[in-house]
């Protein structure tokens, strides 16, 4: 059997150098928590999509003010008898 790699991308990011303290504050973390600069970023990206782009997006839920068990045409009876001309 072979051995499998893992298959890798590249993201390179630049960075103003306005913006170079950040770069060197994620240098003084990584050197400090013993994690690379890599895992430290992808770690950032993991939580910023976490809490700004979910993977299930959150649906809103709506009280219809049903109470079941109830069947399927209970739901609609109101609106057939207006349909055909009842009620």
């Amino acid at each position: 059997m072979g051995k499998h790699r893992a298959v890798r991308h590249q993201l390179n990011i630049y960075v103003p150098e306005r913006n170079r303290d950040l770069l060197d504050r994620l240098r003084r973390l990584s050197a400090r928590t013993g994690k690379p600069i890599n895992r430290l970023v992808l770690e950032a990206i993991s939580d910023y999509l976490r809490h700004h782009a979910p993977l299930t997006p959150a649906f809103r839920t709506f009280d219809l003010g049903l109470k079941g068990p109830w069947e399927r045409a209970d739901l609609y009876e109101k609106r057939l008898d207006k349909k055909v001309g009842q009620k």
